[in-house]
């Protein structure tokens, strides 16, 4: 039974309602359960007892059959242990805050972790946090507390950034998605927070891709857009390591735009590659693609220009055929929509961190809650 739990549910509709989750996990009040003191033996214990809980509660979703989903991160890296119930669960001691620690995906963006064949998505903020405090005298099950993500931003602060080099996932089931469009396009428009400081003309002769962006002076995505279509599918980049690609195609756009960069300035580098345009571009000839120091999974305020963050920036990524170098089709929107189709990953362990006073948890002694007003 407990393998069962390591299935996703078979549908995002069918998890349990939280409120219902808190009916079901409110037996485990007054239980006893000893600390041994070792965290991961501890927490592994939790698990499995709130796995036992819902299982003998009954009323659980229906597994996912085999071959009706995939599990986007490369060896699950993130995705939570319960499952079934897209469940993460922690035991809170004491002291006087808590030390939330999240491995592997930031909790509070729509980065998919789960993929279904009909088109669904299980994401890093569907993810219930269940919180149960122990006593660390009487060893005793105080309380059961489970949190959403957007809660915990909301009432504790955002999650910090962790220092990593950061992916992006677009598995083949994405990518045939939106080469099977009568426009090979994934498409989406300005973010509403820059629409004043665009324009449908092309750059003035003389200007480099590195220069600071000018208010009223960047181009419209829907321009790109026409562009994009027009003048780049269809194309091909040389048979040549991504890398080189990569720069292959950041001159080709740059010319597409009106600009004549050197070979000095497209090795130049930078965040955004096109700054000029606040327009990152990149190949993506396999599933990762390497965002590099910068990602939409955390915003951040870019210092050369702050009217722009990592969730506004411009993402052109070419979907490019491996063998022939062929761009097939392509991804033009803001950072901020990317982890609604795509998933975010580290090139390595990472763990998101936040911390929320131990005052808040001791609030609810003998009850099991959800979100609750504070």
């Amino acid at each position: 039974m407990h393998d069962m739990m390591s299935f996703p549910p078979i549908s995002k509709d069918a998890l349990t309602p939280p409120e219902e989750l808190c009916k079901r996990l409110s037996s485990l009040i007054g239980k006893k359960f000893p600390l041994s003191g070792k965290t991961r033996t501890d927490g592994s214990k939790m698990r499995k007892l709130i796995e036992c809980t819902l299982i003998s509660e009954g009323g659980l979703p229906a597994p996912a059959p085999e071959g009706t989903y995939q599990i986007v991160p490369p060896k699950a890296k993130g995705v939570p242990k319960i499952r079934l119930e897209f469940i993460d669960s922690y035991i809170v001691t004491s002291g006087k805050s808590y030390n939330l620690q999240v491995w592997n995906r930031n909790p509070a963006t729509d980065s998919i972790q789960i993929e279904y064949s009909n088109g669904q998505s299980l994401s890093a903020n569907d993810v219930r946090f269940v919180f149960t405090k122990v006593n660390v005298t009487t060893h005793e099950i105080e309380s059961v507390v489970i949190l959403s993500p957007d809660y915990i931003v909301k009432n504790f602060g955002q999650f910090g950034k962790p220092t990593i080099k950061h992916q992006l996932i677009i598995t083949e089931t994405m990518r045939q998605k939106i080469l099977s469009n009568n426009e090979p396009i994934l498409f989406y428009s300005d973010s509403q927070s820059v629409q004043g400081l665009l324009s449908e003309d092309l750059p003035c002769e003389g200007i480099s891709i590195h220069d600071e962006p000018t208010n009223g002076k960047i181009l419209k995505l829907e321009v790109i857009r026409d562009i994009v279509l027009k003048n780049l599918i269809g194309t091909k980049l040389d048979a040549m390591p991504t890398k080189n690609r990569g720069q292959a195609l950041e001159l080709k756009v740059s010319q597409l735009l009106g600009y004549k960069p050197s070979d000095q300035e497209l090795l130049a580098g930078g965040y955004p590659d096109i700054r000029n345009q606040m327009l990152e571009v990149k190949v993506q000839d396999s599933p990762t693609v390497d965002l590099g120091k910068y990602s939409p999974q955390f915003e951040e305020e870019l210092p050369s220009y702050p009217k722009f963050t990592t969730l506004s920036v411009r993402y052109l990524i070419a979907l490019t055929d491996k063998d022939s170098g062929i761009v097939k089709g392509a991804v033009l929107c803001p950072g901020e929509h990317l982890g609604e189709h795509f998933t975010y990953v580290g090139d390595k362990s990472f763990k998101c961190q936040r911390s929320i006073p131990m005052s808040f948890f001791e609030q609810f002694k003998g009850k099991a809650v959800y979100n609750p007003d504070i």
